[in-house]
This record gives C-alpha cells, sequence and structure tokens, in this order.
C-alpha cells in the first residue's frame, strides 16, 4: 500500500494497537503536508509534548511490535470465530479477515451473554459486532464462546 497504488495519505491508529493517544499520519505526496499541518492545528491535535506521544510510536514499530500485536488481535478474532461456528443457530456474516466479527446469534444467546456480564455492539436482529484487540485474551474469547453457549 504505497502511493504505486494511489494512497496519498496513510493513517496508522496506535491507540486501537496499545498506545495512548499516539496516532501517526503518512503523506506520500510532500504537498499535501502543509495543508495537513493546518488542519492539526484548526482540530487542536496540536500536543506541545510530542516528543513523548512521538516515543511510543518508535518503540512500537521499533522489532515490528506494532505487528506482534496486531497479529495476536487478529488471532483472537480467528479464535472468536472458529468458537462461533460451533454455537447452535450462529452464523458468521462475513468472514473473519482482520480483529472484527460480524455474527448473528440467537435471541438466547445474546440474553445469556448479557447476563454473564459480556458488553458488545448488538446491532439488532441477532446481528452483532465483536472486536477483538491487542489485549483481547484467549480466557475472554473463550468466556464469550461459553456465555453464549450457556
Amino acid at each position: 500500500m504505497t502511493w504505486r497504488a494511489g494512497v496519498d495519505v496513510l493513517t496508522l491508529g496506535g491507540t486501537k494497537n496499545g498506545l495512548l493517544g499516539a496516532e501517526a499520519i503518512v503523506l506520500f505526496d510532500p504537498a499535501k503536508s502543509r495543508e495537513l499541518e493546518l488542519r492539526r492545528k484548526r482540530a487542536g491535535h496540536l500536543s506541545s509534548k510530542m516528543r513523548y506521544i512521538a516515543a511510543q510510536m518508535e518503540a512500537w514499530f521499533d522489532g515490528g511490535y506494532w505487528l506482534d500485536m496486531a497479529r495476536h488481535s487478529n488471532a483472537m478474532a480467528a479464535r472468536l470465530a472458529t468458537g462461533l461456528a460451533t454455537i447452535d443457530g450462529a452464523d458468521l456474516l462475513h468472514p473473519v479477515q482482520a480483529n472484527i466479527a460480524f455474527a448473528k446469534l440467537p435471541d438466547a444467546a445474546h440474553a445469556r451473554a448479557k447476563d454473564a456480564g459480556a458488553v458488545y455492539y448488538n446491532m439488532g436482529n441477532g446481528v452483532c459486532r465483536l472486536v477483538t484487540a491487542w489485549c483481547t485474551t484467549e480466557a475472554e474469547v473463550d468466556g464469550l464462546l461459553a456465555a453464549f453457549r450457556g
């Protein structure tokens, strides 16, 4: 994914992958940098201590840590998808290719999960959006699946 494919701007969400308020924007067209600088200031995203935030990003990239964390999140989503496939009446609505699973589950499964304290986005009509993260554990995935099963 580069400028050769027609990409002008790439954003990397560090906050969703274990960092504290650190996001990166990569511009493939230097001519757009002045406009980005102005927009960033207007939006209030000009941190006076950016070097401390940026230090996280440097450590995150060093040795591929960001990829390790993303791989873990994706692996937890794959574990979740595999488990959902074993639940009676559950259907994965799309292939799980990253850290999100969209599934349709029976109302009783949703009720059991809610009673067990599970928090996730229920879109209605039995459809839910389940998102894993860099910090999701196997025990959490297994616990959610157990709650759905009852």
